[in-house]
């Protein structure tokens, strides 16, 4: 029985072939001719269309040259030659298309004869017209020549048209049955099939439900073979993977898996996933478990898992069963995609950022691929820049350079760099620099070019800017400092001048001083005892008035001799300079009381007399305006770095934090009397005292000699002061 189904249904299964091949054959038969019938039709619709631009071309060339006769403009008669050459091509083309057709043929015999003539006498009338020769009865002649060669060629297309109309219907009338033949052979061959198929359809069924039965053993069988096999491949494979089913439930996890879950496998089969690991609720896997259950389609997921600082690659295969996961560990390779992305982004933004134009060439030079920054740059094509094409937007007076140099690059495998000058879109020149790299393979060998040009016109004009105002400065330079020589000359003699007047001056000045002092002296001890009280006293007058003067004297010839006979600067001891000074104020200090104390002082550069003139001034001030108390008197300094030399810091000074590491600043505190605010200014300006002579003796120079010094020293004195408190002069120096 088994046996006679299957001859059953392998005959009629055959029978059911042979028709459809049948069928097949007949319907591909029928859709040939269809074809070619189809083709005819175009082909008849294509003569009857050309007819009729033939019929346009005439009837637009007539128009032209009528329009160019009215009008006289010579558009109409170009637009007259170009109707006039497409009538004699649509010609050519019917030629062609009715090559078949004798009839049609012989129609054009007569057809391209008339269409010439009456473009003979279109083009004599345009000719006698251009020769002013056009007549009213030559051009009623013509119009009438004209109408007859039109009658004529109305007469020919009419039976063309008529020809292709009588075969554009037969050609319909056959397509239509060749359409009908197709639908009869096509229905009966696919009933005929349809029914046998329906009766092997029907033996496949009862053969299948005998089979079924048999195979559902089988297939028992092999799935438990299966399962073993399918166990054994995922546990050797590298992913973990685990399977669950629809209530989230593990029901299988191989070893690596457990591995990265930190638990063993046979704890997790049967527990629910989301109660073992409750902290991935909610979490990117979470929601790509779910659509793949309810989108039953494959998802790919790639996530960061902070539990296990990681990056995890998964794949979830959803089932009717549940889901199938494979994930693994790919942190090292996401972590080296990261910072190449960063890389890039990098690159990119470092290019867009600099307006430069990266190239790419081959190992000797040549453009093989596109650059579109360069075709950007210049404004170049594709085709244009390729091979040594990209040279030509290099200057022409920079070419021979630049290959040259390249050349050399090339043989050297070195980094080629130069600069020149390349034509970009708006045909303007602009400086660049070139720079390219080689890329070498495990060969060594130089596989292609990268490189940059980068645009430097603005330095460029900015270093051409620079240059002429260097050579602008540099005259300018020669002529002041040729003007300073000169009036260093000017100034050399006039100090000499001065000197030489301040000496005179000085000694023709205190010669009469001296005589005056000399003379009252003698009276007062020749004529002693003539005098009474009050000639005594004016006599001791007249001798304090020259001495005063004397000491006046004295004190402006130094106060003008600090500029010009001062001594070289040398490095000099500044504690051995204070104990000098102590010295010379020794007699002062003692009958004073003073209380003097100093921290460690540094080697400055200086004049040592000068020097010693400054403190001792500074000093002796401090001596000389106490109050009854003894005076108290500190000599301090600090670096200009901040560091202070001695164990008293400075007061607040605002200069403190402006001196440089070259500097040092030093400060003499007072206990004394003080200076009111409003001199503090004044007490530097010569000849200006803020006490009489009977309160403190001195002729106002003092300070003004110490400013002097300072100042030539290339340094800044001032002073800081409380009435009744004390004062503090400031005053800088340098170190070296």
């Amino acid at each position: 029985m088994r046996k006679l189904s299957e001859k059953v249904i392998t005959g009629s299964f055959s029978l059911a072939l042979l028709l459809l091949c049948g069928v097949g054959v007949a319907s591909y038969q029928s859709l040939q001719q269809f074809q070619k019938d189809k083709q005819s039709l175009i082909h008849t619709y294509q003569v009857l269309a050309t007819l009729d631009k033939v019929d346009d071309g005439l009837l637009a060339a007539e128009s032209g040259r009528r329009a160019y006769i009215l009008t006289g403009k010579a558009d109409y008669l170009e637009t007259y030659a170009a109707d006039k050459q497409k009538v004699y091509q649509n010609l050519k083309a019917l030629r062609l298309l009715t090559q078949d057709n004798a009839n049609q043929q012989r129609r054009l015999d007569t057809l391209e004869p008339l269409s010439a003539k009456r473009f003979v006498s279109l083009d004599r009338s345009l000719s006698l017209y251009n020769q002013n020769k056009l007549d009213l009865a030559t051009q009623i002649a013509i119009t009438d020549q004209g109408r007859e060669i039109r009658t004529q060629l109305l007469a020919i297309r009419q039976a063309m048209e008529a020809e292709e109309e009588s075969l554009l219907q037969r050609r319909t009338i056959l397509t239509d049955k060749s359409v009908n033949q197709f639908v009869v052979v096509m229905s009966i061959g696919y009933c005929l099939s349809f029914i046998l198929l329906v009766i092997v359809y029907w033996l496949l069924q009862k053969q299948i439900h005998v089979n079924k039965t048999l195979s559902e053993e089988a297939m028992r069988l092999e799935q438990q073979a299966a399962k073993a096999r399918l166990a054994k491949i995922l546990e050797s494979i590298t992913d973990a993977f685990i399977a669950l089913d629809r209530n989230w439930c593990y029901t299988y996890v191989n070893q690596k898996a457990g591995e990265l879950l930190n638990h063993k496998p046979e704890e997790l089969i049967g527990k629910n996933i989301w109660e073992e690991f409750p902290e991935g609720v909610g979490k990117e896997f979470y929601q790509a478990y779910h659509q793949a259950v309810e989108e039953q389609r494959m998802i790919e997921l790639e996530q960061y898992y902070p539990s296990w600082e990681g990056w995890f690659e998964s794949r979830i295969y959803p089932s009717e069963e549940g889901i199938s996961v494979f994930f693994q560990d790919f942190t090292p390779r996401k972590l080296a995609e990261i910072a190449l992305e960063q890389s890039e982004r990098r690159y990119r933004s470092l290019v867009l950022a600099t307006s430069q134009a990266v190239w790419i060439t081959d190992a000797q030079g040549k453009v093989d691929k596109d650059i579109p920054l360069w075709r950007a740059l210049t404004g170049q094509r594709e085709a244009e820049v390729k091979g040594w094409g990209w040279l030509d937007r290099v200057h022409p007076r920079d070419w021979e350079r630049t290959k040259h140099l390249w050349n050399l690059a090339v043989a050297t495998q070195g980094i080629y760099q130069t600069e020149h000058r390349v034509q970009v879109q708006d045909g303007t020149y602009r400086y660049f620099l070139m720079r390219g790299v080689p890329v070498l393979n495990a060969e060594g060998q130089i596989v292609e070019w990268v490189g940059t040009h980068t645009d430097i016109t603005e330095r460029k004009l900015a270093e051409y800017t620079l240059e002429q105002a260097n050579e602008a400065l540099e005259i300018k330079v020669q002529q002041r400092t040729a003007e300073l020589q000169r009036l260093n000359e000017y100034l050399k003699s006039s100090n000499q001048q001065l000197e030489q007047f301040a000496y005179v001056a000085s000694h023709d000045l205190q010669e009469p001083l001296r005589a005056v002092t000399g003379y009252t002296q003698l009276l007062e001890v020749e004529y002693q005892d003539r005098f009474d009280d009050s000639a005594k006293k004016y006599m001791t007058e007249i001798v304090d008035g020259a001495k005063r003067m004397q000491h006046l004297i004295q004190d402006l010839l130094a106060y003008s001799r600090i500029g010009t006979r001062g001594k070289e600067f040398a490095l000099t001891d500044c504690n051995a300079v204070l104990t000098q000074v102590l010295k010379n104020l020794q007699l002062a200090i003692a009958q004073s009381n003073a209380i003097i104390t100093q921290d460690p002082l540094p080697n400055v550069l200086a004049d040592k007399t000068q020097l010693l003139q400054l403190f001792q001034n500074l000093i002796g001030n401090a001596i000389k305006f106490r109050r009854e108390e003894p005076p108290q008197i500190h000599i301090g300094v600090v670096r200009g770095t901040g560091g202070v030399e001695g164990e008293n810091t400075p007061p607040s000074s605002p200069t403190l934090h402006t001196l440089s590491e070259n500097e040092v600043l030093f400060w003499i505190r007072d206990n004394g009397i003080g200076i009111k605010p409003q001199y503090l200014e004044r007490i530097f300006e010569i000849f200006r005292r803020l006490h009489t002579r009977r309160e403190f003796p001195g002729t106002g120079i003092g300070l003004a000699v110490c400013k002097k010094i300072v100042e030539r020293h290339g340094g800044s004195i001032w002073a800081e002061s409380e009435p009744g408190v004390g004062t503090t002069f400031y005053f800088t120096l340098r170190v070296s």
